[in-house]
Formats: structure tokens, C-alpha cells, sequence
């Protein structure tokens, strides 16, 4: 395959991590997870990723994992196999054959293997092994691809035609692993890079390997626990696919893995968690959009066009060169919001739906019942919205974008922060209020052209800090603020003394904050 990247393995970087979950139901951790830069007896040097989860009963299935991993590492490492998925597969056969004499030698072993998903990256390329149902990803910038297919019986008899997916979801052997190392003597490695989910055939699989990357890719290795649907929202996962990318971007190697673990656990994952990144580096931690909004008298605009109901931004202007020059101003549809920069992950809401992943370019129809959250302390957007004001929305925060001024039936803009911060910069002189409302009934009103709000749940305490101009928070009394003065009140009524604002809180704010 012609190399299309200058990515050399020094690029590369690492990391893995396994945590056995927030069940207190499981005792022992029977994920393992490696990666590590390795050169072959052949001379080839590689950056090497293994994610392996453990089945039996005790230890045993801690043990498989354990023989999969450092088995395939040493194999790999003493090869001098030219063909990297040869390599891979005869080291995945290595594994299983030890795995498998071993759980012959004790009744209580008997029953013992392991998945194995393994990704290598040599000379820029990427190629692929896996046995079992842990998964391999491509990340490329906002999108994330799934590479692997997962060896479950569900997949099986759909592939071969038996069931269809309808009849095959009610079966209930349908997650059960078909393919494991050590469970027989023999096994079968897929060496499949399966880019249309399995739709395509074995050999047109194969032929895929050696995806040449480029800078800012990052493939990731994980365990089901990751993926599998959550026991308390059964069509929801521990961790969505969709989410992947926010994750990782802007973050080592290190605080991915972590990130994406920290996710699992926060929904109180009932298994063991593996995570394996490997990155190659050149990626940039915040995406905008290419023209981000800006406030136009009569100056040039761009109409956004509607289709089928969904505002979008014409492809032509996606695709304009990001050159320096002026950029070009979007007039939004009256009541929308526009996410023209994001950091990590957000998810949206709209009326009796569930929550969604945000995408950069994202336009939102405000409303009520209309939710936007941010996921993780090191998560933040920013919205331009239809009657020119800009928001931001902090770390770990969640609002609901209620309504937004179009100068006529609706006279002010309001949201809802139900926990978290935001950064609201307005527009001066255009007869329209910017409210922010709490929980407990206490709301903030910017007057003038910069106000930040924050609403503790903790302490149920909401805080405005009136950065430029005039503010007022209003509940069971009302004050006015000016420039550079804080003010928080409780639901009980109570109120603090005014004190100076918290501008080391505002970070999130594009530098509107100093």
C-alpha cells in the first residue's frame, strides 16, 4: 500500500490504563491493557497496543488476560515476520495456545480466556488483530470509526444469515462471546480493518490493513465495559461512540485514557474498564468553526439554508480557506444558537429526547425543554446566538436555552443554568435584556455587555459577577451591580457582600475575561 503520511513511529504516543469499575460487586480486575514502542527481531519498529478482558471464574480469568498481553508482546518482539498482520495473528496464535495448555492443567482454570483487540502502528500505518468483543477506533478529527467487529453470537448468525438483527436481538445467547483466546485449541484471528461494519467481505476486510494516519490521529483500544449499554439506561452506553472525540482532544495520551474511564465510572459502570490511546501528535486542543459569528450591521452576510427542517451552513462556506482575512458573518434564522467553538464534549437535548452528542457547526432551535451540557473539567463551547449576543457555556455545566430575543413577540433572552457556569457577552444598544434564571428562583440580568453566572448546587448559591458595565440579580430582593463587583444569593434569600468579580473562574471565556 502507498505511504500517504509522513508519520514516522517517534510520533507516536502512548498510553493504557484498566480500573476494575464502580461495582462493588466485582472483586478481582480481569482487564489488562499495554502499550509500548517495541522493535522486531526483523528490524521493524512498531508502537504496540493490547486491550485484554479476562473470562473465568477467580483469578483465572485475571490470569488469561495477563499470558494474552505479555505473550503478545514478547512474540512480537522476538518475530522476524516482514508482514505486520502475519506478525500479529501468529502472535495472537502464541497466546492462545499458552492460555490454552494452561487451563488444562487445573480444573479450576478449566473454563479460562480472553478477548484480544491489537492495534500496531509501523511506518505511519496502522494495522489490526482482534479476538472477542474489545473494540479498536479510528479518531480523525470530530469523527470517530469503529474498526473492529465485535465476536458475539448476535454477529455471527446475522453475518451467515440465520437470524436477522430483529430476530437475532431477542435471542438470549446474544452476547455471548463465540471467539476467545484459549477457549479451544484452535482459533481463528480476525485480521479484518472492517470500515463498512461488517458489510463488506473477509478478504475486502483484510485488504484494508495499513491505513496510512495522519497528524492528530489517535486510535483507541478499549474493553466492552466501555461500550456496553448501561444497566440503568439499557439504550444508552457507558461510554458512546460519539463521545470518543471530545474526549481525547486536547488531551495526552495520558489524560484520554483517563478521561474516557472517568466517563464509564461517573455512570457507575458495572464492569472492568480498559483503555489503550495510541496518538500521533499534531492535533490542536479547541475546534472552530472556520467564520465564527459576528455581530453585522450592513455589512456582508451569509444565509444559512434550511433542509429538511435543520438549519445548516452551505458547504461552500465550510470549506473556505481559513486565510486571516475578515471571516465571513452567518445572519441566523430568528431563536437559534450557533456552536462556532468547542472544547471536549457536549451533548444536547431537545423536548422528550434523549442526549445527544454536539458537533462544531451545530444549530440549535431555542426553546423549552431545549438542554446543553458539557461534559467533563475540561469541557467548554461557545454559542453565537440569533439576537447577537455570545454565550459560553463552562466546564461540567448544563442550561436550558430557553428563549432568545427577536426584537418582537420575544423581548429578552433567557436560559436556565441548572448547574455550572457561563459567560454571556451582549451586544450593547440593542434594547434587549440577557437573563440568566437559576433553580431557586433567582435570576441575573445583564444590562450592560458582560456578566458571568455561576449556580453551585452544592451550597445552592447563585453567583453573578458583572465584569463590564451593568448587572442586577434578582430573587426575594434585587441589586445592582457595576463593573468588576460579585454578588451571590441562596434560596433561603440570603445575600453576600458585594466583593470584587472572580475572573480566574471565566478561563472558558475565549479571553473575554482577563
Amino acid at each position: 500500500m502507498e505511504r500517504k503520511t509522513a508519520v514516522t513511529t517517534q510520533e507516536v504516543r502512548s498510553a493504557a490504563r484498566s480500573h476494575i469499575g464502580a461495582s462493588p460487586l466485582r472483586l478481582f480486575l480481569e482487564d489488562r491493557s499495554r502499550s509500548e514502542r517495541i522493535r522486531a527481531s526483523a528490524g521493524l519498529e512498531m508502537v504496540l497496543g493490547v486491550v485484554a478482558d479476562g473470562i473465568g471464574g477467580e483469578n483465572a480469568g485475571e490470569r488469561a488476560a495477563d499470558v494474552t498481553v505479555n505473550t503478545i508482546f514478547e512474540a512480537c518482539s522476538r518475530s522476524t515476520e516482514c508482514s505486520i498482520p502475519k506478525m500479529l495473528k501468529n502472535a495472537l496464535e502464541e497466546a492462545n495456545e499458552r492460555v490454552y495448555v494452561e487451563s488444562r492443567r487445573s480444573r479450576r482454570k478449566m473454563n479460562m480466556g480472553s478477548t484480544a483487540a491489537v492495534a500496531a502502528i509501523v511506518e505511519g500505518c496502522l494495522y489490526i488483530a482482534n479476538v472477542g468483543d474489545s473494540r479498536i477506533y479510528l479518531i480523525r478529527g470530530n469523527s470517530v470509526r469503529k474498526l473492529s467487529l465485535d465476536h458475539t453470537w448476535v454477529n455471527e448468525v446475522v453475518r451467515s444469515g440465520r437470524l436477522t438483527k430483529e430476530e437475532a436481538a431477542k435471542h438470549p445467547r446474544r452476547e455471548e462471546i463465540v471467539r476467545s483466546i484459549g477457549y479451544e485449541k484452535s482459533l481463528e484471528v480476525d485480521l479484518g480493518v472492517w470500515l463498512r461494519g461488517g458489510e463488506e467481505s473477509e478478504a475486502e476486510a483484510g485488504s484494508a490493513q495499513g491505513i496510512p494516519l495522519q497528524k492528530g490521529d489517535r486510535v483507541l483500544i478499549c474493553s466492552d465495559g466501555v461500550t456496553k449499554s448501561r444497566h440503568d439506561k439499557p439504550h444508552n452506553h457507558y461510554g458512546e461512540e460519539v463521545e470518543f472525540p471530545g474526549l481525547v482532544e486536547g488531551r495526552s495520551p495520558e489524560q484520554a485514557v483517563e478521561a474516557i474511564l472517568k466517563l464509564a465510572r461517573s455512570r457507575k459502570v458495572d464492569d472492568n474498564i480498559s483503555a489503550v490511546i495510541l496518538e500521533v501528535a499534531g492535533d490542536e486542543p479547541v475546534r472552530r468553526a472556520k467564520f465564527p459569528v459576528r455581530a453585522v450591521g450592513a455589512g456582508a452576510f451569509v444565509l444559512l439554508l434550511a433542509v429538511g427542517g435543520v438549519w445548516v451552513v452551505p458547504q461552500w462556506i465550510r470549506d473556505r480557506p481559513d486565510d486571516g482575512t475578515t471571516p465571513v458573518a452567518v445572519e441566523l434564522p430568528a431563536g437559534v444558537a450557533y456552536l462556532s467553538e468547542l472544547k471536549g464534549f457536549a451533548e444536547k437535548q431537545t423536548p422528550g429526547g434523549n442526549f445527544k452528542g454536539l458537533q462544531l457547526e451545530d444549530i440549535l432551535t431555542s426553546g423549552p425543554g431545549v438542554r446543553v451540557r458539557t461534559m467533563g473539567d475540561e469541557a467548554a463551547l461557545r454559542f453565537d446566538l440569533a439576537d447577537q449576543s455570545i454565550l459560553y457555556l463552562g466546564p461540567s455545566s448544563q442550561i436550558e436555552l430557553r428563549a432568545i430575543a427577536d426584537g418582537n413577540s420575544i423581548l429578552e433572552t433567557l436560559i436556565v443554568l441548572e448547574h455550572g457556569s457561563v459567560l454571556v457577552s451582549k451586544t450593547e444598544g440593542l434594547g434587549f435584556d440577557f437573563v440568566v434564571a437559576s433553580p431557586i428562583g433567582t435570576q441575573a440580568r445583564a444590562v450592560g455587555s458582560l456578566m458571568g453566572v455561576r449556580f453551585e448546587e452544592s451550597s445552592q448559591r447563585f453567583h453573578v459577577d458583572c465584569f463590564h458595565e451593568s448587572c442586577t440579580i434578582e430573587g426575594l430582593s434585587t441589586h445592582a451591580l457595576k463593573t468588576g463587583e460579585h454578588l451571590w444569593m441562596a434560596s433561603n434569600g440570603e445575600v453576600s457582600v458585594v466583593d470584587i468579580v472572580k475572573y480566574e473562574l471565566y478561563g472558558f471565556g475565549g479571553g473575554l475575561v482577563p
